[in-house]
């Protein structure tokens, strides 16, 4: 028994789990909101409905009793007695004429014996009221009018009334109405949204069995698409979006973390090579070329570091330092300097203004560095660059007059570790990752950098907005 006891106490909760699983869902949710809302209404429009019902029966009563009231005043006006009883009306009205000592002169069947309905006397106009319970009739309520006459130049006052138990019946039947149409109508407004609501969020589901599915290795796969292009439809098309844009970086980031390894493995292979050959043959090595071969290897991969470390932190979401004035001319003129210093081409300055923008130093300074070293790397004899500013955009211009760059690999050129096929050579063509951070740094700041059509060499244009605002302390 008591492993029969604990595992039907074990199943409670996991019962009562997929309940409140399913009970939490938008289709129940959505469609318990319709019911509420619905009911809300019903009741509410019930309640008005009761209310004109019996203000509207309650109307037609008074209109009853103060007709019968002037039908006996006309009718006493015209020289009927007041000695006669007006007899009752098949509708249940009943009639009483009082004097002005408060004598009951006259009254129909069910008032004899009954003393005035009214105690005050009709002076002016009509009086009306209702009388609760009164020992006549079948104890429901009467609505009296009264009305003030004159028979034989005596005072005489016309009471009427009428039985409200219509009322009271016509409110009754409109109440049991609405009992089984309220209900009936919440039943079917509950049935019409579970049915609407489904069929609405089959799309949704569609969507979520088909973003289940997908795996890092079918990020190629897409939620399909509505025929409509409401806001499932531009839901469906956002997250297909979205995938696209996470299938390129998926692949962006396989393919740098391939070319990252290839090209480490260059520099560590050569180290490693030179020291094994080092160490199987120490007397016959030259260890002071050797520390210099591994020197230069060592620099070579500690620059390659650094510049995919530059482009990880301008491609990444890792917080960057806070923007500062930086004087675009200077950092211009600073890189410049250590080109000439090395002599390697001649640098000319055409034309040049000054440009202050807000910005991180060292990005710029490394956009600056990166576009001379490619224009020192493929110049022939001399570079060119430019600086202008025209209050809203600066603009850097980097010419040099090597070979150029063949119009097809215009925009290949920013590709992470592209190289052209002249500079292929590792010692000579650079990383490849150069004009790639230039790329990813100027389009961080707003900008755009392209290569210019020219009859010589290569010209690149970088133009970054100049944030106006003032940077963070």
């Amino acid at each position: 028994m008591a492993p029969c006891a604990a595992l039907v106490t074990g199943s409670i909760p996991m019962v009562a789990s997929r309940w409140t699983g399913r009970l939490t869902t938008i289709r129940v949710r959505l469609t318990v909101l319709a019911v509420v809302t619905v009911g809300i209404g019903l009741a509410a429009g019930g309640i008005i409905v009761l209310i004109l019902v019996r203000h509207s029966l309650t109307v037609i009563a008074e209109n009853d009793a103060n007709q019968r009231a002037r039908d006996t005043v006309t009718l006493l006006a015209h020289g009927g007695s007041a000695q006669i009883s007006p007899a009752a009306a098949k509708d249940g009205a009943v009639v009483q004429i009082v004097n002005r000592a408060g004598r009951v002169v006259a009254a129909s069947e069910q008032l004899r014996g009954q003393g005035p309905l009214l105690s005050r006397w009709p002076d002016a106009g009509a009086q009306r009221a209702t009388l609760r319970h009164p020992p006549f009739g079948d104890g429901a309520d009467y609505l009296v009018v009264g009305l003030a006459t004159t028979v034989s130049g005596e005072p005489m006052a016309v009471y009427a009334a009428r039985s409200l138990d219509p009322v009271s019946e016509g409110v009754e039947a409109t109440t049991s109405a609405l009992a089984l149409a309220v209900p009936a109508l919440l039943v079917v407004v509950a049935g019409t949204s579970w049915l609407l609501v489904g069929r609405a969020l089959r799309p949704v589901e569609a969507m979520r069995s088909q973003v289940a599915a997908i795996t890092a290795s079918e990020l190629d796969r897409r939620v399909p698409e509505p025929a409509l292009q409401d806001e499932l439809g531009r839901l469906a098309h956002t997250m297909n979006a979205m995938l696209t844009r996470l299938q390129d970086a998926h692949d962006r980031q396989r393919e740098f973390v391939g070319d990252a390894a290839h090209e480490l493995r260059s520099p560590l292979a050569a180290i490693l090579t030179q020291l094994e050959v080092g160490l199987a043959h120490p007397k016959d090595t030259d260890w002071v070329k050797l520390a210099r071969d591994l020197h230069r290897e060592g620099s070579r991969l500690d620059r390659l570091t650094d510049e995919l470390l530059a482009l990880a932190r301008a491609e990444g979401d890792t917080p960057q330092p806070n923007l500062e004035w930086v004087d675009l001319d200077e950092l211009v003129l600073i890189e410049v300097d250590a080109v000439r210093a090395r002599a390697k081409v001649t640098v000319e300055l055409s034309p040049f203004s000054a440009a202050r923008l807000s910005g991180r130093p060292d990005e710029l300074r490394g956009v600056v560095r990166n576009l001379l070293d490619n224009a020192e790397r493929h110049a022939e004899s001399a570079i060119t660059v430019g600086l202008s500013c025209d209050g809203e955009v600066a603009e850097l211009v980097v010419a040099d007059d090597g070979d150029g760059i063949p119009p097809q690999y215009r925009e290949r050129v920013f590709d992470r570790f592209f190289r052209l096929q002249a500079a292929r050579d590792r010692d000579s063509g650079g990383s490849g990752l150069g004009l790639a951070i230039v790329r990813d740094v100027v389009e961080g700041y707003g900008g755009q950098v392209r290569i210019a059509p020219s009859a010589s060499g290569a010209e690149f244009h970088v133009r970054i907005p100049l944030n106006t605002s003032e940077p963070a302390d």
